[in-house]
């Protein structure tokens, strides 16, 4: 198979932006690598088990994440990067006393925030908000912090434009005072940051540790790579399940894609398309639950809807957004001659299935989640499940020993026990029944050198937890910035009488608007930030219109996860063709054409919104179902065959008879799967009367 450059690598990486590393000395590097490890623990010893103010726990989450930043990135590609300069220990030192000045006037602060300022609370306010859009800045780029300094600006100039622009104006202190508080900054965007982020990074980091992403690799080859187009089918199915795990696609792009898309030229698939593919998929994997990159637990905490219905509405519409990428994917294997990859090359199943209790952390997670558990409970002994696996691979152990640790993660919650003690009498008595296994398989050599193996992995694992979570804890804080101005200036309600002035009461208008918008307002920016944006601009407008806070939440998460696929800034499809060296804009055109289910399937939530809400299995069962051949011919009109190649006209067509089946009720279904009906007879009989000739 043909090896992936690094430099390609390393080019598909910098769209992800996570800054310029430092090459730190020992004593520095040193430094930072254990600040880093202690701000993992931190994160999960006040998730769980010491008690501390909201407010003072989310200054701490944000700051302290600056502090690694500023130490950790360089703030100029010109800086040198084996030390740290003078500025940034002062940025550090800055970030440590806005922390201590709000920890220590705590309680006097809660009385007079945003309404009586002292100077202290000013220089606070700005200093800090300063160094949060710094923070941003380093990890994200430009575009976020522009459009926070945008809307800060217009906090100023606001009482000086006409129409809906115009407020009443707001003092220079009070609006810092402001800001710098639960109210902006610290708000509901930090909130879901601090409760979640921490936690789901060191999920995804430890379970790919524990070989997950192998496992699911080899998955997914021993199910289709032996199919038609196998290659491209195997990247559709390893991006859906890397995805679901990382807030990032083009993290996904970079794990997946350095194996998937050299597998994929290999096979016949021209450059641009077998990074369209990857870019797709990759980016795709976000909407898929349980993890959906975050994004569940996100929407959970912004809208108050409980995580268990976020995850289940999640499911039809990921399998339709799937389904549609899978069927372009087939109908460019058929247009290109792609055969599947020789049984010999793919993993057996059978050995597979030996393996599957490698996924362990994935079941103790949906175990304790459906059980009516915290979110924070299951992702903590999710991640402390991980550590399970990891030693039973360190010393070569088979498998099926994990059985013993996933019997007392699922019966110890039911003796009565607090979660956190069963999690943690589950955890230990686990521990000890692998490293007994291991004992007596391998010996006390062979456990010992797997225990310290191990610790160096888990510490590593604490360290890169840290490093993977500044990207999105600083953009979720800058995003309170935009959140806080929104809410200070009435802007967001001005926004929605102004959405729905413009789309005449229209829901279907309102919601192609809010896609554009939505998807605007994505490009460049990490999905968790857009949806935190879009989610304070356009959802509240849908809701405004009738539309349930679900369907509207959805919509803008989708639009938000598409963004990274959709030009002119398609950083997840840049950062594929950078790996399969081919033409970025083309590789985003394809990518946007093999993602269109993601641009139709949102409607569904306007059109039909049982398939998220529910309602009537039988009318759930029936939209899914022709929703289902809607995407397909979808995918047909989009690359031009049905029963051979089509010209134009018959794609409209097809894609007219899709957007019945997709979008209507049963009297429209009946007339898309008609008209769907009679295009498959008259191809059929053309291709039938072709080849007779």
């Amino acid at each position: 198979m043909p090896a992936v450059d690094q430099a390609a690598v390393e080019k598909a990486e910098e769209y992800e932006y996570e800054g310029d590393k430092r090459l730190l000395g020992p004593w520095l590097g040193r430094m930072v690598y254990v600040l880093c490890i202690g701000y993992s623990l931190f994160h999960l010893a006040i998730l769980n088990y010491i008690a501390i103010d909201e407010w003072v726990y989310r200054v701490l989450h944000v700051n302290i994440g600056a502090v690694i930043a500023f130490a950790l990135l360089r703030g100029w590609r010109k800086e040198r990067k084996d030390r740290i300069p003078v500025w940034d220990w002062l940025l550090a030192f800055a970030a440590i006393g806005c922390s201590a000045y709000i920890v220590f006037e705590y309680e006097s602060l809660i009385m007079r925030t945003g309404v009586i300022t002292t100077t202290a609370d000013v220089v606070t306010g700005l200093v800090g908000t300063l160094l949060v859009v710094e923070f941003a800045r380093r990890v994200s780029g430009l575009i976020l912090p522009i459009i926070a300094a945008v809307f800060v600006a217009y906090v100023f100039v606001g009482q000086y434009l006409p129409g809906v622009l115009h407020h009443s104006g707001f003092e220079f202190g009070n609006f810092f005072s402001f800001i710098y508080s639960q109210e902006g900054i610290f708000g509901i965007t930090a909130a879901a940051s601090s409760r979640y982020i921490i936690l789901f990074v060191a999920f995804a980091v430890f379970l790919q540790a524990c070989g997950a992403g192998e496992y699911f690799m080899r998955l997914a080859m021993a199910l289709f790579g032996w199919t038609r187009g196998g290659p491209g089918k195997v990247a559709v199915v390893s991006g859906l399940l890397f995805g679901t795990v990382s807030g990032s696609a083009v993290a996904n792009v970079v794990a997946s894609g350095t194996f998937t898309i050299p597998m994929m030229r290999r096979a016949g698939y021209p450059r641009a398309t077998a990074g369209a593919i990857e870019a797709t998929s990759s980016t795709g994997g976000q909407l898929a639950p349980p993890v959906m990159g975050a994004g569940a637990f996100i929407m959970a905490e912004i809208t108050g809807i409980p995580y268990s219905d976020i995850v289940v509405a999640a499911i039809l519409p990921c399998l339709l957004f799937y389904i549609a990428v899978f069927a372009s994917v087939d109908l460019q294997a058929i247009r290109h001659g792609v055969h599947g990859l020789p049984r010999s090359e793919l993993p057996p199943l059978k050995s597979l299935g030996r393996d599957v209790l490698l996924l362990l952390p994935l079941i103790v997670l949906l175990y304790i989640l459906l059980s009516g558990y915290s979110i924070i409970a299951a992702g903590t002994w999710g991640v402390a499940s991980t550590l399970l696996v990891l030693l039973a691979t360190r010393m070569n152990l088979p498998s099926v020993v994990l059985a013993g640790p996933l019997l007392l993660y699922i019966f110890l919650p039911l003796s009565g026990l607090a979660i956190n003690q069963a999690g943690l009498y589950a955890s230990l008595l686990g521990a000890a029944f692998v490293l007994a296994a291991g004992l007596w398989m391998r010996g006390f050599g062979g456990a010992l050198t797997a225990l310290r193996e191990m610790s160096r992995i888990v510490a590593d694992g604490l360290a890169d937890t840290a490093q993977r979570s500044l990207q999105l804890i600083a953009v979720m804080a800058c995003a309170g910035i935009v959140v806080g101005v929104l809410g200070l200036t009435g802007l967001g309600g001005r926004f929605s009488s102004l959405l729905i002035s413009v789309a005449g009461n229209s829901q279907f208008i309102a919601f192609g608007l809010a896609m554009f918008i939505s998807i605007l307002l994505g490009m460049g920016m990490p999905t968790t930030a857009a949806y935190a944006i879009a989610a304070s601009v356009v959802a509240p407008a849908l809701q405004l219109l009738g539309v349930e806070p679900l369907p509207a939440h959805m919509f803008v998460f989708y639009c938000a996860v598409i963004s990274a696929v959709t030009p002119p800034v398609a950083i997840a499809a840049f950062a594929a063709s950078a790996i399969a060296e081919s033409k970025p804009f083309d590789t985003a055109l394809q990518a946007m054409r093999f993602g269109i289910g993601a641009f139709v399937v949102p409607f569904l939530f306007y059109s039909s919104p049982e398939i998220l809400v529910g309602g009537d299995p039988l009318v759930v069962t029936r939209i899914f179902l022709t929703a289902t051949a809607g995407v397909v011919l979808l995918a047909m009109a989009g690359e031009g065959r049905l029963f051979g190649e089509i010209g134009w006209p018959t794609r409209i067509v097809l894609a007219i008879a899709a957007g019945l089946l997709i979008l209507g009720g049963s009297t429209t279904d009946l007339f898309g799967a008609g008209l769907a009906g009679l295009l498959a007879l008259w191809r059929f009989q053309v291709k039938r009367r072709a080849a007779a000739a």
